[in-house]
C-alpha cells in the first residue's frame, strides 16, 4: 500500500493555471496532498491571508502588475513566519538574491523542481519547531506570571497573618520591659501568655505553609493503616478539633461502613481538620456543621462536610483549591487561604476525588471520596507508583 500523502495547506500566487496544476502535481509526486487556492492579484493575496491560516506560500516572480518581491512584502506584513518560496521561469540570479535577502526561504526554476519536495518538508519541519518553541515560551511566560502572582499572594497573606501576632508580642514585651517592677505576678503571667500564644499562632501558620508544600510536591509517605473507621471518627471529633464549643457544633452522621478500612489516617485527619475548620469559621456561630461518613458500593469512603455559611461565589469557585487563595466574600475573617489547598492535596495523594458545591449566602457542601485500600486490593501500590512518577518528574 502506498504511503499516505502529507496534507499541505498552501497559497499559490500564480497567473498561469497550467503552471499551477504542474506545481500541485510536483508536490503530489514529492508526497504532499496540497489543499491549495490560486491567487494572482495583491488584493486576492491579502484576502486569502485574512481568511485562512496557511502553512506555506509559493509564488511566481513575474506577475501582472507586480512581482515576487511585492508578493513577499504583502505576506510578511501579515505573517512574518510563514515559509515563502519563489517558483518562476523568468527569475535571474540578481533577482533571486534580492528575494532571498528580503526573507524568502528558497527559489526554484519551474523547469527544475526536483528539490522542491525536500525544501517544503524542511520548512514544514522548521515551522513546526518554531511553533513548539513559541508554545513552550508562552507556557514559560504563563508559569512566570503565575509564579509572580503566587509569590505576591503568599507575601500578602503571610504579612497579614504574621503582623498581628508580632504586634501582640511587641506590645506585651514592651510592657514587661517597661513595667516589670510595677506588675504583680498575675499581670506578668498574662503578658507572657500573650507572647506564648502569639508565637504558637505564628508557628501554626508556618507549619501549615510547610505542610501544604509537602503535600503539593508529593513529599509524603503513604501508610496503609487498618482500623475501625466509625471508632476513629468518634475519637477524631473528641480529641482533634481543639475548642470544645466548636466540637459541639459538629453533627456527625455515619452511614453503612465496613468493619475495617485501610487508609492513611494522617491524611484523613489533616483533610477533615481543614474542612471542618473552614466550615465552622465561615458559618454563623449558632449554626451546625454536618459531617457525614459512609461507604459506597465501589469500595470507597465518602466524607461529606456541609455548612450554612457564607458560601463560595461563582467567580471564586475555580480557584478555591489554589494555595493562598481567599474568596471575595470572606471580609475580615482571618485565614491563610490554605485550607482547601491542603484538602485537595490530601485527596489527590490518597487517590481520591473532591467535589465542591456552594451557593453564596446559603452554604457549602464538600465531598471527599477516598478509596478503602482494604477493599480495592492493589490501589495503594498504584497510588504510590503514581506518586513516585510525579516526584521523579
Amino acid at each position: 500500500m502506498a504511503d499516505a500523502l502529507t496534507p499541505l495547506h498552501v497559497l499559490v500566487v500564480e497567473d498561469c493555471e497550467d503552471d499551477y496544476d504542474l506545481l500541485l502535481l510536483k508536490l503530489k509526486q514529492a508526497g504532499f496532498e496540497a489543499g491549495a487556492i490560486r491567487v494572482d492579484t495583491v488584493a486576492e493575496i491579502e484576502d486569502a491571508l485574512t481568511r485562512e491560516d496557511w502553512q506555506m506560500v509559493i509564488s511566481d516572480f513575474d506577475l501582472p502588475g507586480f512581482d515576487g518581491l511585492r508578493a513577499l512584502a504583502v505576506v510578511r506584513e501579515r505573517n512574518p513566519e510563514i515559509p515563502f518560496f519563489i517558483v518562476s521561469g523568468v527569475i535571474d540570479e540578481e533577482q533571486a538574491v534580492a528575494v532571498m535577502k528580503a526573507g524568502a526561504q528558497d527559489y526554484f526554476s519551474k523547469g527544475k523542481l526536483a528539490r522542491l519536495g525536500s525544501a517544503v518538508g524542511r520548512e514544514l519541519h522548521e515551522a513546526e519547531q518554531r511553533r513548539r518553541r513559541q508554545e513552550a515560551e508562552a507556557d514559560i511566560d504563563r508559569d512566570r506570571k503565575l509564579l509572580r502572582h503566587d509569590r505576591i499572594r503568599f507575601i500578602d497573606v503571610m504579612s497579614h497573618e504574621l503582623r498581628t501576632p508580632l504586634n501582640i508580642i511587641n506590645v506585651a514585651a514592651g510592657m514587661l520591659a517597661r513595667y516589670w517592677q510595677r506588675m504583680d505576678a498575675g499581670a506578668r503571667q498574662e503578658r507572657i501568655l500573650e507572647i506564648q500564644n502569639a508565637v504558637a499562632g505564628m508557628t501554626r501558620t508556618i507549619d501549615k505553609v510547610l505542610l501544604t508544600s509537602r503535600l503539593e510536591f508529593q513529599r509524603w509517605d503513604l501508610r496503609a493503616e487498618t482500623f475501625n473507621l466509625a471508632d476513629w471518627c468518634e475519637e477524631f471529633l473528641a480529641h482533634s478539633m481543639g475548642d470544645t464549643d466548636q466540637k459541639g457544633r459538629v453533627d456527625l452522621e455515619m452511614g453503612a461502613l465496613p468493619g475495617k478500612v485501610a487508609m492513611d489516617q494522617r491524611l484523613i485527619e489533616i483533610a477533615l481538620q481543614n474542612l471542618l475548620s473552614n466550615a465552622l469559621k465561615y458559618s454563623p456561630t449558632d449554626s451546625t456543621v454536618h459531617l457525614g461518613v459512609e461507604g459506597d458500593d465501589r469500595g470507597r469512603i465518602r466524607f461529606v462536610v456541609r455548612d450554612h455559611g457564607i458560601g463560595i461565589t461563582e467567580q471564586d469557585m475555580p480557584h478555591v483549591t489554589a494555595s493562598f487563595y481567599r474568596g471575595r466574600n470572606v471580609g475580615d475573617t482571618p485565614g491563610t487561604g490554605l485550607g482547601l489547598a491542603i484538602v485537595k492535596a490530601c485527596t489527590d495523594l490518597h487517590g481520591g476525588t473532591l467535589e465542591i458545591e456552594s451557593q453564596p449566602g446559603k452554604g457549602t457542601r464538600i465531598q471527599m471520596c477516598l478509596p478503602n485500600w482494604l477493599q480495592l486490593g492493589g490501589m495503594l501500590e498504584e497510588v504510590s507508583s503514581s506518586r513516585a512518577e510525579v516526584t521523579q518528574r
